[in-house]
This record gives C-alpha cells, structure tokens and sequence, in this order.
C-alpha cells in the first residue's frame, strides 16, 4: 500500500459518516449505504496512479456518489426484475387458459433449473436472498464475507437470470 492510498484509507475512515450520509441520501437505506461506503474502500484499495488526484477529499465524495448512482440503478433493476418474477409466478388472473398456465409452468421450471445451475456461492446467497428474505449483510456476517461481495453474487445471479429470461 502507497503512502497516498494510505492516506486516501486514513481520509475515507475519518469521513465516513459524512460518506455514509451521502451515499444514503441517493440510495435510500442506511444498509445500502453501508454497501457503498464498503465499495468505495475497496476501490480506493485498487488505485493505480493516486500522485494524480488533486483533491482526495473531493475525488472520494464523487467516487462515493458516482458508487452510490450506481448502485441505486442496480437496486431498481433487481426490483423491476422481481416483480417480473413475482408476476409470473402470482398471477391474478383467476383462470388463465391451460395453455397459458402449461407455457408458465414450463418458464418457471426453466427459471428454477437456471438457479440451480448457478456456482456457487452465487445461488446460495441468491436463494437466502431472494427466498428466504435475508439482508445481504445478514449474509455477509454467516460466510464472512463483506456486505458488498454479497452484493455481487446476488447481481450476477440475477443478471444471468435476467439474460436468460430476455432469450425465453
């Protein structure tokens, strides 16, 4: 670690409250701003040419935000890919058609063998997650793992899913 990535690290420490709250205001949880502030170290952590960031403090803040920014867009992505889900597997429709209800069967065993075709870790954290409705740092804390590598897993599970549902 460089003397300037240590320093970088020493300001992140001192300015994470005013980070978190940053984060918060665009993300919308405490939890998830957690998520971005965990982030932000990890990416400072991978710096190559800090001699050329003129104002750490400002360069972390809209690091943080840009982190922040990105993760909100993630959250709304999973959110509408959920409620996909949920529609197809809560349909309102008090009689769909037995050719409808066969070609959502059909979709939904697809859907289930995608997820049980996922590596591992991913599919555990996904289905913990997703089914069993624990928090990503919930997680986290029971594989000793960060909040934010969590996070990842659960992404790339539902990015995979999602691909693969654009090509059902």
């Amino acid at each position: 670690m460089t003397t300037s990535i240590a320093a970088l690290t020493t300001l992140i420490t001192q300015e994470r409250l005013s980070i978190i709250r940053l984060a918060r205001r665009i993300v919308g949880t405490r939890e998830a701003a957690e998520d971005v502030a965990q982030l932000l170290f990890e990416k400072i952590q991978k710096i190559e040419e800090v001699s050329a960031i003129r104002n750490p403090k400002a360069y972390l803040f809209r690091l943080a935000s840009n982190l922040a920014i990105d993760h909100a867009r993630q959250a709304r992505r999973r959110e509408e890919f959920h409620e996909e889900i949920h529609d197809i597997l809560w349909l309102e429709d008090a009689a769909p058609a037995a050719d409808r209800q066969l070609g959502d069967r059909e979709e939904l065993e697809r859907v289930e063998q995608m997820i049980a075709d996922l590596p591992e870790p991913t599919r555990t954290f996904f289905c913990l997650n997703r089914f069993d409705g624990l928090s990503q740092t919930d997680i986290a804390r029971r594989y000793g793992r960060s909040p934010a590598i969590v996070n990842r897993h659960i992404h790339r599970a539902l990015q995979i899913l999602s691909g693969a549902r654009s090509g059902l």
